[in-house]
């Protein structure tokens, strides 16, 4: 398989800049597919062994947006017996993205388009992150719309990037889509522009200002916006505990120990365990939970088949 059959490519410029190019032949979008896990990893192998030829990475994509998220067909399909697949798949796409964000070089996701789900989880996994300010473009994790947690890492960084409160209601809880100029006033993005070119040329840039960039969370001294998790849980109780209470007419989805109402009660207990430690490098959720689409309610809201 060449290159431009593979759903990412790369290829590195002369300024040592790598483009690396999401772009899954045959589909209007792309997915968090097997084609997309393999190449992928193939991808990041790469970096890093070219790693000292490289001052930087730019990740794009070739489609007109820039990543659809989880690929929907693949999770109607998953059943309870499918439990240890899907938990083993997610974990090798978050150990994916753990590398490419420690790979030691800037990193900056050009996202020129639409980046949902699985697609803004690539761009947070990134160092600077600039957005398509277009019309039609959104940018959030709605996964709990769909009765799903994020499953790239999503919870992890945006607790870690905005803190409890600000990630929990304006990103977390209720899976808003945001228009470009509201993402990069929350902070998921971190600059705007109008056109393709202006992105890259963008990107470029903020590589050269920044060669030793870094995650805020990977630096000494670091602390989450607002306070530790166990302090500002405490703090934002009256808010938290809303959405902790049973509610028993919610939609239910089967978990490896049994069920669990939709979220964003499981986003709540999600942000509340990284106060135990959790790793960034393998949980979005904790090992212990692996939802999938197999509840009626959930494969509704996705459009599976009952």
């Amino acid at each position: 398989m060449t290159d431009e059959q593979k759903a990412v490519r790369w290829e590195k410029g002369a300024d040592g800049i790598a483009i690396v190019t999401l772009d899954e032949p045959g589909r209007s979008a792309n997915t968090m597919n097997d084609r997309y896990t393999q190449a992928m990893g193939e991808v990041v192998e790469a970096l890093v062994t070219a790693k000292d030829e490289l001052t930087g990475v730019i990740i794009t994509s070739g489609k007109k947006t820039f990543f659809a998220g989880g690929d929907l067909e693949l999770l109607s399909s998953a059943g309870p017996k499918d439990a240890a697949a899907v938990f083993a798949r997610g974990t090798v796409v978050k150990a994916q993205l753990r590398t490419l964000e420690t790979l030691g070089r800037p990193v900056v996701a050009a996202m020129n388009g639409t980046a949902l789900g699985g697609g803004l989880e690539i761009g947070l996994a990134c160092h600077h992150r600039i957005a398509l300010d277009a019309p039609g473009v959104a940018y959030g994790l709605p996964e709990v719309t769909l009765g799903l947690l994020p499953g790239a890492g999503g919870v992890t960084r945006i607790t870690r990037m905005l803190g409890i409160a600000n990630g929990f209601m304006n990103v977390l809880a209720q899976g808003q889509r945001h228009k470009p100029a509201k993402a990069l006033e929350i902070g998921i993005v971190d600059e705007l522009a109008a056109s393709q070119d202006e992105m890259l040329h963008k990107a470029r840039a903020w590589i050269a200002a920044n060669p030793d960039a870094a995650q805020p969370w990977d630096r000494p001294g670091y602390r989450i916006p607002g306070g530790a998790p166990s302090r500002s849980i405490r703090s934002s109780s009256s808010m938290l505990s809303a959405f902790m209470k049973p509610r028993p007419s919610s939609p239910q989805i089967f978990i490896s120990t049994g069920w669990m109402r939709i979220q964003p009660s499981g986003v709540t207990e999600t942000v509340a365990s990284i106060s135990n430690g959790m790793s960034i490098t393998l949980c979005s959720t904790p090992a212990w939970r692996r939802p999938f689409a197999s509840g009626r309610t959930v494969r509704s809201l996705i459009g599976a088949p009952s």
